[in-house]
């Protein structure tokens, strides 16, 4: 029994041992890893993190200082596994309220959006005993802007490709403010000759320089520039030239967050000694950077970021006139349109197209920084748009500019495939854009009255009960254009009205859906008439006769006879938009006979039975999508008036929309339209295009005989869809009009 106790006490004298050496180990991790986080080398940090959580796992503070550290060296996928974990242990944010908030970040940075949403729906309710705070709204907006990185998953620049400079401009290092200046490529990084293997730094002068590089085929390697810039003693970064090249403004810094703007002149292709801006730029006790030197309306502009006084938030964009000398006139704040409680930086103007690009976290986008465009009109910024893929990523997506001619640009970005050693999104690249010109903005050649079908048909949208409200009249006075322009008005209505009742996430969808209508519909409907318009006017002046066929259509609200009366009116409105256009050119040609309309008023007579005729449910009668689709005329076909029946096929879809309804994710689901050829002439389909990947087409592309129908089968895979979907197919064929599209609407719900 003796030695049993014996055994027993050194047993546990032992156990006490090895965990005091354990709890000794860990500890002086943490510290060493607490060290680097003070040096700002997260990475390290994180390796001593680690270390410390091998010895002992459950130590949450541990999991979340590791966690951060992750964060903050980009390593977003591990970041979000870890806090994960905190915010599994710490269910009620007792203990790391904001580790709700960074893991919601990192599941929108690994396009995670639905999970994300989830989370910043938990912030907003961590946080809502204070919705002035800064967690609060930003929270309120993250779920807004997860819903559009949702609804804008297939939303891609098609003029533009991104790809890497490759590993002769870029290292495993950081290299970022690339501009593309005639042959040669200048851009800042944070480069050092001495790295060991563990990544740690023997470098005296260990500063970020600014470079340059030529091309001739390929890019050479790059080497710093004059050392009067590249003081030895600070940061040097972000140089930006005038337009004439006598002066030089760059950024100038003791630490990432202490940075002041210096200007230097060019004389005989050198420069002076650099001098600091005056206070009016440089304001005191704040970080100023990002400089931009821009032409527009004959004035010579300054835009910077800094965060001084006076502003939203974080850093903010500024700018000042550059007057003689140089000197400075006063800062201006480029307004709440653009700036936010987050960061706004890296400005680009656009001399060109009066546009302003800048990043940020705040606007509506897909994960970290995104740039945006903003047009400078009216004497302030217009509301600033998203640039879309492959410009913008889930990462960040910073310091855009581009060429004077605009076919080259340069993005600083830590996308994945970058040069790296630390992780896969660890450090920015420099990315070289170049851009296309749009087919659509291409110089259009008109041979036959056929290339002129090629562009139907167009599609011109009404609101309820216009033009002409509570009339049975079949005609009236105004033209298309003025219905558009009222129409216009009441989008923050519809936004409004159709959101009306929901909640987070569901709202959002509502008000996306909404723009998206107007912009992918009304606004492409006048785009589309515009071109039109002038194409059909040039026949005309050939000496052809042409008859137009339009139809139209509209929502059940009122009773079909009514409805009938309501699409000529609608008509009426597009020949009135022909008769006043431009000098009046198309009035001698409807009078004399030569422009011709085939009017086909259809009322509801085609109109979903999915869109409700209830008046007192305005949501869905009136400011429902559905609806708002039917509400509509189209201008089908452009062919010479003497055609006999022998000379067309004619492409005819009674019902070109299909609304699936509620459809749970992963489900698949068809719908079958019936198209026929209501010409005289075989009708041959010759090609179907899917807007997006989820769209399958079935046809058996037998060519269609006068008067038979064909059947288009359409599969929508719903596997990687979420929310409220529009998506169509294009038919091409032989026929008048020699496109159709079709619409196929559905709102994807999780199991």
């Amino acid at each position: 029994m003796k030695r049993q106790n014996i055994h027993i006490f050194f047993t546990l004298f032992l156990f006490f041992i090895s965990n005091s050496i354990v709890s000794q180990s860990t500890k002086q991790f943490v510290k060493y890893a607490n060290e680097l986080i003070a040096e700002g080398n997260y990475y390290g940090a994180s390796i001593y993190y680690k270390k410390a959580l091998n010895e002992d796992s459950s130590d949450i503070g541990i999991i979340y200082n590791y966690a951060n550290s992750l964060k903050n060296y980009n390593n977003y996928e591990l970041a979000e596994y870890y806090f994960q974990k905190v915010t599994n242990k710490d269910k009620g944010g007792r203990i790391f309220k904001d580790a709700t908030l960074w893991l919601a970040s990192m599941q929108k940075f690994n396009k995670h959006y639905k999970e994300s949403i989830k989370s910043w729906k938990k912030v907003k309710s961590l946080y809502k005993n204070n919705k002035k705070s800064y967690e609060y709204l930003k929270a309120k907006k993250e779920i807004n802007s997860c819903v559009f990185a949702i609804r804008s998953t297939n939303d891609t620049l098609k003029n533009c490709i991104v790809e890497n400079f490759g590993n002769t401009i870029n290292t495993a290092a950081s290299e970022f403010s690339g501009k593309l200046i005639n042959d040669k490529l200048e851009f800042s990084s944070l480069r050092a000759d001495s790295v060991n293997t563990m990544l740690e730094i023997f470098e005296p002068n260990y500063k970020v320089e600014i470079y340059n590089s030529s091309n001739s085929d390929t890019w050479t390697n790059p080497n710093p520039i004059d050392s009067i810039i590249n003081n030895s003693n600070f940061h040097n970064a972000n140089g930006t030239y005038s337009e004439n090249r006598e002066l030089y403004i760059f950024s100038r810094c003791d630490s990432l967050s202490n940075c002041k703007l210096y200007y230097s002149k060019i004389v005989n292709n050198k420069f002076t000694k650099p001098i600091e801006l005056p206070e009016k730029i440089n304001s005191k006790a704040s970080n100023t950077t990002h400089p931009n030197i821009s032409q527009f309306n004959n004035k010579q502009l300054l835009f910077f970021s800094s965060n001084r006084k006076g502003g939203e938030g974080s850093l903010d964009i500024w700018y000042s006139e550059i007057l003689d000398g140089p000197t400075f006139g006063k800062a201006v704040n480029a307004g709440k349109k653009i700036n936010s409680p987050d960061p706004e930086i890296t400005p680009f103007f656009n001399s060109q197209t009066g546009k302003l690009y800048f990043s940020s976290t705040w606007h509506n986008g897909f994960g970290g920084f995104d740039v945006f465009s903003s047009t400078f009109e009216n004497n302030s910024f217009s509301n600033p748009k998203n640039l879309l893929k492959p410009i913008n990523s889930s990462w960040n997506d910073i310091y855009f500019n581009t060429t004077k001619d605009q076919l080259k640009g340069v993005i600083s970005s830590n996308r994945k495939g970058i040069i790296y050693e630390k992780g896969p999104t660890c450090c920015n690249d420099l990315w070289e854009i170049t851009f296309f010109d749009q087919i659509e903005n291409q110089e259009i050649t008109i041979k036959t009255l056929d290339d002129i079908n090629k562009y139907l048909p167009v599609t011109l949208y009404f609101h309820n009960d216009r033009p002409g409200p509570r009339s049975n009249d079949t005609v009236v006075k105004l033209n298309y254009l003025t219905s558009y322009d009222d129409y216009k008005t009441l989008q923050e209505t519809y936004r409004n009205e159709y959101s009306k009742g929901l909640n987070d996430s569901k709202e959002s969808e509502a008000k996306l859906d909404i723009d998206d209508f107007f912009k992918h519909y009304v606004d492409k409907g006048v785009d589309d008439l515009n071109l039109f318009t002038s194409l059909l006017l040039d026949e005309l002046e050939k000496g052809e006769k042409i008859e137009l066929t339009v139809k139209g259509f509209a929502s059940p609200l009122a009773k079909s006879d009514y409805n009938v009366n309501l699409t000529k009116r609608r008509i009426s409105s597009l020949i009135n938009y022909l008769l006043e256009y431009d000098k009046q050119q198309f009035k001698k040609y409807i009078t004399n006979g030569n422009l011709i309309f085939n009017k086909i008023p259809f009322g509801e007579y085609t109109s979903k039975k999915v869109v409700s005729d209830d008046y007192y449910d305005q949501r869905n009668s009136i400011y429902n999508r559905a609806a708002a689709l039917e509400r509509r005329i189209e201008i089908q076909t452009a062919r010479k008036a003497n055609y006999t029946d022998s000379n067309f096929a004619e492409l005819n879809v009674e019902i070109s929309t299909h609304d699936f309804g509620k459809v749970n994710k992963g489900e698949t689901v068809k719908h079958t339209f019936r198209v026929q050829n209501t010409g005289s002439k075989e009708l041959n389909i010759r090609k179907i295009i899917s807007s997006c990947g989820c769209t399958i087409a079935d046809f058996n592309y037998n060519p269609i005989a006068p008067g038979e129908y064909g059947k288009v089968t359409v599969e929508l895979n719903t596997v990687n869809l979420i929310g409220k979907q529009v998506n169509s197919i294009t038919i091409l064929s032989d026929a008048f009009p020699t496109t159709k599209r079709l619409v196929l609407t559905a709102e994807i719900f999780n199991n």
